[in-house]
């Protein structure tokens, strides 16, 4: 919250959005802020508009994506797994990390959770180990994922994603 402090002394403002998604929010904000407002489109919405031999030199992920998730997704009935990510930006404290942690345990469905490394402010975004006895038989963690993949996996039946609108 503390880049919106100084958005008047910005030169620009732009939103991880597209206009068609979000008129109404836009132009209200426009019309309170005064530097030009912006919106780009999630680069992972265009790939599914690639044929698929030339999305390999691609490489738009950040980080290492750990491929072994699909196949622990393939192990899942349909629309039986959680699927949550607060994507690239996001970053929370040790205690938010836990408790939402706690919280996804406690509703006993399978998960599939991305929880990067940085995801902890200033700290390694590590869990305890009776959060992971307790969800060891339903619950996968990856550090980041092939997300286009995931999100259209059949086992997919919730997602949970960042609070970028936070």
């Amino acid at each position: 919250m503390e880049a919106t402090d100084e958005v008047d002394k910005a030169s620009a403002v732009v939103f991880l959005t597209f206009d068609a998604l979000e008129q109404d929010v836009m132009d209200a904000l426009s019309s309170i802020l005064i530097p030009p407002l912006y919106t780009i489109c999630p680069i992972q919405l265009l790939l599914n508009q690639i044929p698929e031999d030339s999305l390999s030199p691609i490489g738009y992920s950040l980080w290492k994506e750990e491929t072994e998730c699909l196949q622990w997704l393939n192990s899942k009935a349909p629309n039986s797994v959680v699927y949550v990510h607060f994507g690239s930006v996001a970053v929370m404290t040790t205690q938010h990390l836990v408790e939402f942690g706690w919280g996804l345990a406690n509703i006993k469905f399978h998960f599939f959770w991305v929880s990067r490394p940085d995801l902890v402010v200033g700290e390694s975004a590590i869990l305890s180990p009776e959060f992971v006895a307790e969800t060891k038989e339903r619950g996968q963690i990856a550090s980041w994922c092939p997300h286009e993949e995931v999100l259209n996996h059949p086992s997919v039946g919730a997602v949970g994603i960042q609070p970028w609108r936070v």
